[in-house]
């Protein structure tokens, strides 16, 4: 792994440092107003049909996780006896007519998620021999939903970055994406149909787009993350990777622990095509920095969209060119990891990665890291904006399709960029913003056959409205 993962902090406080933020005559609000404090209740999701046998389901998971699963290197440790025992409860209460909304339903977490008595490294040999006396309290609502955990699944150190030990399932050649590269390998692979990630400036979405599967970041606050111990809690989001975009609304619901309000999802319309009325803003400028198969997948992807009803209207994001979102996430993840790891001068233990973070967040100031959370507060207040003309946002997930092993540097926009700053260049707006984002498939590129995937962006605490429009789109593009 390369130390390119997290440029120097430095920089980062000085191009945020050329955006003034002066009191008057536009103060700058409190982040929380942007992202209210109380949702409202999530749209109720469609059922799940369990397996009539989820005691054979969960031994065939089991057998390929243990198989291509460790192949990949997406498996830290399978709870096979758990596993087991928990699928022969699913199967009595499928038999007594007693199904909860997930039951039996295999699914696996990443191992910055704590299960009580199990093995939780965190990614790390500083914890190499870590057993929590907790269970995360998003496991104990998908347990009580009856889905069956059955692995936990590989992460870089502390969720920092991309995992070069987990190989790509589309190509083994290729990166996996990070943090949560063990649950999007496992399920690009078609091992698991669900799997719970970490997203702190894109890292469910990256690596599902470039496995090859669906990954939902909810809305800021909207999982509850207790037992999940943060890379950085104002940004550290906890959200399903699945097969498909209803499997991840229905992983949503039961991830909340919250029952369904009495409320229902604005699309489809009755009678109508199932996205008429849908007004989709397709971003332009920053987010067309990509290669060109991807914007052309992604631009397919919009048309299949209007086809089915919705309105494509061109917005943009001008902020974002003086605002750089990835600047504000690494000064935060910073400040914040080197706070939460607050070891003094003991970095035993640490890889070189998570080293620098930690060295970096230790020469931040206070006054760089509030410039940092007004910063945000501005280009969170700009993205909300959008939504006063548009129902949901359209973009690339990634700029680019999963980059060779080794590779740290990319052609992208006419010039060669660092990997690193590529990599989220589209994502970690939303986590700065704090709006649910969803990345669904949009097909391969010609040549090497790798995914691209295609970004939703609702308001805040509207995952039904991106939900809605994946659910729409995979019923037409498969």
């Amino acid at each position: 792994m390369s130390a390119t993962a997290h440029p120097d902090v430095r920089s980062d406080v000085a191009a945020l440092r050329r955006h003034r933020l002066d009191l008057f005559p536009d103060p700058v609000v409190p982040f929380g107003d942007v992202v209210r404090a109380a949702p409202p209740g999530l749209v109720p999701a469609a059922p799940v049909e369990p397996d009539p046998d989820p005691v054979g389901a969960v031994r065939r998971v089991l057998t390929g996780l243990d198989g291509r699963g460790r192949e990949l290197g997406a498996v830290e440790v399978l709870l096979a006896d758990e596993a087991l025992t928990a699928a022969a409860e699913s199967r009595r209460r499928i038999a007594a007519g007693a199904a909860r909304p997930l039951e039996g339903l295999p699914f696996g977490v990443k191992d910055v998620i704590q299960v009580e008595g199990s093995p939780t490294r965190f990614g790390s040999d500083r914890y190499a021999d870590f057993r929590p006396a907790t269970t995360a309290r998003v496991v104990r609502n998908l347990r009580a939903a009856g889905a069956v955990l059955v692995a936990k699944l590989a992460t870089y150190e502390f969720a920092s970055g991309p995992n070069s030990r987990t190989r790509n399932p589309c190509d083994p050649g290729r990166r996996s994406g990070g943090s949560s590269s063990g649950p999007a390998s496992a399920v690009g692979a078609g091992l698991l149909p669900l799997a719970v990630g970490t997203d702190t400036g894109g890292s469910i979405r990256v690596p599902a787009a470039w496995c090859g599967a669906v990954g939902l970041k909810p809305t800021l606050g909207r999982v509850p993350r207790a037992g999940t111990p943060p890379l950085t809690w104002t940004m550290d989001h906890t959200g399903p990777l699945a097969g498909s975009a209803a499997l991840a609304g229905a992983a949503l619901t039961a991830m909340t622990g919250v029952p369904p309000a009495d409320a229902r999802p604005r699309w489809p319309v009755a009678g109508a095509a199932p996205l008429t009325g849908l007004r989709v803003g397709v971003l332009g400028g920053w987010f067309r920095v990509a290669e060109d198969e991807v914007l052309r997948l992604v631009d397919a992807a919009t048309e299949v969209l209007a086809g089915l009803g919705a309105t494509l209207v061109p917005v943009e994001l001008p902020v974002i060119e003086e605002i750089d979102p990835d600047a504000i996430k690494r000064i935060l993840v910073a400040a914040e990891s080197a706070s939460l790891h607050d070891a003094g001068d003991d970095l035993d233990g640490y890889g070189p990665v998570v080293t620098q973070l930690l060295t970096g967040g230790r020469s931040l100031s206070a006054v760089d890291y509030l410039h940092a959370l007004r910063c945000r507060t501005v280009l969170a207040g700009a993205v909300d904006a959008l939504f006063a003309d548009v129902d949901v946002l359209a973009c690339a997930t990634s700029a680019i399709v999963a980059p060779p092993e080794g590779v740290d540097a990319v052609a992208l926009g006419g010039r060669d960029r660092v990997l690193a700053t590529v990599v989220a260049r589209n994502t970690s707006v939303f986590n700065v913003s704090g709006h649910p984002a969803l990345t669904v498939p949009c097909g391969r590129v010609a040549g090497t056959g790798l995914p691209a995937g295609l970004q939703l962006v609702a308001p805040c605490w509207r995952e039904d409205v991106c939900l809605g429009a994946g659910v729409a789109y995979e019923a037409v593009a498969g």
